[in-house]
């Protein structure tokens, strides 16, 4: 089995490189696809797989460890690996051999999945306009998903689609298909890097073997929507720590103290000490949050693993965007020149905070503790809901 130590060495370099071209990447907006190339080099994307696979076998804490890590040097990176990490996790534990064999093949040999979910047109995440039909013996798909994370540096593209009133499927497109058009379009002002833009699929053919047609509102393995969050909780906590990082380094460039010219240099100011303790602290809480959920998940899927990263969510989310935006107290309206790209780090962390809404967790959290009701449930009850819509419809015509 890996250990941390063989971990760090072996992705350490690489962060440090992907670190050291953080801030011009973010000034030029120049997408990660060298930086990519370096963690799919160093096998990055083979972390998870079994080392009787081919991969290096690391512990879910193990991976997560590495994503706080990489976050730290460039939070757009874990986000953009988001899709290819919880479908490794999904291959893991495929009920079908052949499936898990033919994947983990593919990707010990170096493929990147991407992920294409969400739709501007859809009522609800868990509906969708994207249609995937069959064709002489295989398959045709047709759509537009408008949150393509990480599809745009990936070689295979997983998506969701509508087959029939009461079933989807996922859907795995190879990213160079011909109907495939992958578009740099993402326009939010943080996360700028990861390839969160649009994704067209215009009768692209797909073979039998890449389209799982599961039933609407079937019950899931609850392990993933734990793991998609994890990740971006772990892009946060390393958003904590590089945010620390720039604080404590602008402060030891300064020669400057205007509001406490007892203290002239700012490190030595109490003021400015007490401000970035404060903010280590909530970054170390953050991590330590981080960590902890993946340890309830690492000792097993299911409705207490759901509660632990659903509880770490808000608790994370408020931690960081708390510290990233105090951190401006180190240093007064000089804190906010373009030079340092502090900002970054508050928009960044604002736009992960508001993926997955924190409310609908809460709710889902709160429902389950008072009420006993499992976490997984919300999908079925979902989709119960939309059933009951169109049949209104249906007998009202």
């Amino acid at each position: 089995m890996t250990t941390d130590e063989a971990l760090d060495a072996r992705f350490g370099p690489v962060y440090e490189r992907i670190a050291a071209g953080a801030l011009e990447r973010e000034a030029q907006r120049r997408l990660p696809f060298q930086e990519v190339e370096w963690l799919r080099a160093a096998g990055f994307g083979r972390i998870r797989v079994p080392e009787e696979d081919g991969g290096l076998g690391a512990t879910l804490t193990q991976l997560f460890r590495q994503l706080i890590a990489l976050g730290r040097a460039d939070s757009n990176l874990p986000q953009l690996l988001r899709g290819h990490i919880g479908f490794v996790e999904s291959r893991l534990g495929h009920a079908d051999p052949d499936n898990r064999k033919r994947w983990l093949r593919r990707i010990v040999d170096g493929a990147l999945v991407g992920n294409a979910q969400s739709e501007e047109s859809s009522p609800s995440f868990w509906q969708n306009a994207t249609t995937v039909r069959r064709v002489d013996g295989g398959w045709r798909l047709d759509g537009r998903k408008f949150y393509s994370t990480g599809s745009l540096f990936a070689d295979w593209i997983l998506t969701t689609a509508t087959v029939d009133g009461d079933h989807s499927a996922i859907v795995l497109v190879p990213a160079t298909a011909p109907g495939v058009r992958r578009l740099d379009d993402w326009d939010g002002f943080g996360q700028r890097l990861t390839g969160s833009g649009t994704t067209v699929f215009e009768d692209v053919p797909i073979a039998d073997e890449d389209v799982e047609p599961y039933e609407n509102g079937a019950p899931r393995p609850s392990s993933q929507a734990a793991i998609y969050q994890l990740v971006h909780l772990a892009t946060l906590a390393g958003i904590g720590q590089a945010a620390v990082a720039d604080a404590v380094a602008y402060v030891a460039q300064r020669t400057r103290n205007l509001a406490n010219p007892a203290h002239p240099r700012p490190r030595l100011d109490p003021q400015v000490q007490q401000v970035v303790g404060r903010v280590q602290s909530k970054s170390f809480a953050a991590t330590a949050t981080t960590l902890a959920a993946v340890g309830v998940l690492e000792r097993g899927a299911g409705d207490a693993a759901d509660a632990a990263v659903f509880a770490a969510q808000a608790a994370v989310i408020e931690l960081v965007l708390g510290l990233t935006t105090e951190l401006f107290e180190v240093g007064g309206a000089s804190a906010v020149t373009e030079r340092f790209r502090l900002d970054r780090h508050w928009r960044n962390a604002r736009t992960l905070a508001s993926h997955n809404p924190v409310i609908t967790r809460q709710t889902v959290l709160g429902d389950h503790l008072l009420n006993g009701t499992s976490p997984s449930t919300w999908v079925r009850r979902t989709w119960e809901a939309v059933r009951e819509t169109r049949e209104r419809g249906q007998s009202s015509s």
